[in-house]
């Protein structure tokens, strides 16, 4: 035995090499990464992130046929362990396509109270110097500008000058893209605030996003990426109307920006760059950039839902400062609109009907989820939640400025999801096994409304029966419902592995 063992040790390399190939290859297939943002989707729109994939064998499969062919009675008994291996591997991808997540007792996830980022509470006084700065409009403004700035990268940043530093342009163009689309913001975190007193602010982002890089080649490449922005104005700048807060134009009269050459406004005959009107992005700084496939049909494990819940300790106080200006604002009241709301997007969602979600939810919102449910339609396929139902709501936060109150929970729901095509094929999920998994939502409405939150479909002002377009204007009393000055609407969507207060 010993003499054969040296005469063949050549195989036992071989023989090793099989087994990693068999290891990595399982370990490859399992869920990983959780439902994060950087990768695929569930129905609140928001993206998540997927496993891994296997390796190329072409070689291995050339050293076993000339192993069967030069010496059978070693190359046969390998062949008949790789048949073995390939047989147990699929079946465990079989078992894969109807993932589980453990079904966490989402009544023991404890809660922790960490005050908001300071960033994002020394930014809340700039109102003491701009009485109406708000942060919900500032946020909404930064979703819109990071939309622009990435498009820009392939249309020109021509549009955009008075919004960027000198010298910036050039090193965000690159020639060889023909567009950015199905941009998606999926978090947004404040790093840093200073110069509040001094001539100039300046306030550190991260932002935390999808997008698709379409080439002039015709190719389509989807990235995650993690970029760090800087924005800074001048101190006697003072925020825009209410009126132009969702719409980017010239930062001094709100003529459109086509009416900009450079930074110069042929309305006005201003100067209107280099922050003295508005906020300009004074640095972009990429601090991840990682390629993703569409994952509509991944099978990915849920991530995050034991985490504890993060409370801003001064929310309860906030919300009852909210009462105090509105007595008919109560938690059980509001927690009804969050289960209307979660009820009719499941509906939206699965049906792939935007039209439906879009009452409630703001413009940001809307495009987000609008991107996702046209992907869908695009791929020929659609992802279904059946028998949804929340199981906890907690309080996260609190906030009111002079335009907006702003309330932030986390949602626990359970439902079955699943992914199957037109043809009714099942391509991903499952029919039968649910999935618990939590959301911190943030809703807004106008400081001025009074009044219970209605939990029907008719139009929060006039009372009609609810028909909106895509505007989010009502089609009866042609006001716009969906910024919150009449109810409570949904703003942001934040994953429960990325929140951070």
């Amino acid at each position: 035995m010993t003499a054969w063992l040296r005469r063949y040790r050549w195989v036992w390399p071989l023989l090793l090499i099989v087994l990693v190939l068999v290891v990595s290859g399982v370990a490859l297939a399992r869920p990983g990464g959780g439902h994060s943002y950087s990768g695929g989707s569930r129905s609140s729109g928001s993206s998540r992130s997927g496993g891994g994939g296997g390796g190329d064998g072409g070689v291995l499969f050339d050293l076993l046929f000339l192993l069967v062919i030069e010496h059978p009675s070693i190359g046969i008994p390998l062949v008949i362990l790789v048949v073995v291996v390939m047989v147990v591997r699929a079946a465990i991808q079989r078992g894969m396509k109807a993932w589980s997540t453990t079904k966490p007792d989402v009544s023991r996830v404890e809660t922790v109270h960490e005050d908001a980022p300071a960033a994002r509470r020394e930014l809340s006084q700039l109102r003491s110097v701009d009485p109406e700065f708000s942060l919900v409009l500032f946020e909404d403004f930064v979703y819109m500008l990071y939309a622009a700035l990435q498009r820009s990268r392939a249309l020109g940043t021509g549009p955009l000058a008075a919004y960027l530093a000198p010298g910036l342009p050039p090193a965000l163009e690159n020639p060889s893209l023909a567009d950015v689309q199905g941009i998606v913001i999926g978090a947004l975190r404040y790093v840093g605030f200073s110069g509040l007193g001094t001539a100039a602010i300046q306030v550190e982002l991260e932002v935390e996003a999808n997008y698709v890089e379409v080439l002039k080649t015709g190719q389509q490449h989807r990235y995650y990426v993690v970029d760090r922005l800087s924005l800074t104005r001048s101190h006697t700048a003072k925020s825009r109307p209410f009126a132009r807060a969702s719409k980017l134009d010239c930062p001094n009269c709100g003529a459109p920006l086509e009416a900009l050459h450079g930074t110069e406004c042929s309305y006005c005959r201003q100067q209107v760059g280099f922050g003295r009107f508005d906020w300009m992005v004074a640095s972009v700084t990429s601090l991840s950039r990682e390629p993703r496939g569409p994952l509509l049909t991944g099978n990915v494990a849920e991530a995050g839902t034991e985490l504890p819940t993060i409370a801003d300790p001064t929310a309860p106080q906030r919300f009852q400062e909210m009462q105090q200006r509105d007595p008919s604002l109560h938690w059980q009241g509001f927690t009804a609109r969050i289960a209307h709301v979660f009820g009719e997007l499941q509906i939206a969602w699965s049906g792939r009907d935007p039209l439906r979600i879009r009452p409630y939810v703001s413009d940001n919102s809307f495009q987000s989820m609008l991107y996702w449910i046209d992907l869908y339609v695009a791929s020929r396929c659609r992802n279904v939640t059946e028998n949804a139902r929340i199981l906890r709501i907690d309080l996260a936060s609190a906030t009111s400025d002079k335009h907006y109150d702003a309330i932030t929970v986390r949602l626990f729901a359970t439902s079955v999801d699943y992914t199957i095509g037109d043809d009714g094929k099942l391509l991903s999920g499952s029919k039968t096994r649910p999935r618990t998994y939590s959301e911190y939502w943030t809703w807004i409405r106008g400081t001025a409304r009074r009044g219970a939150s209605r939990g029907d479909t008719n139009c929060p002002n006039c009372g009609a029966p609810l028909r909106i377009g895509m505007a989010g204007t009502c089609e009866y009393c042609r006001i716009k419902v969906t910024a919150g000055e009449f109810d409570w609407v949904l703003s942001r969507i934040e994953q429960d592995d990325s929140y951070t207060g």
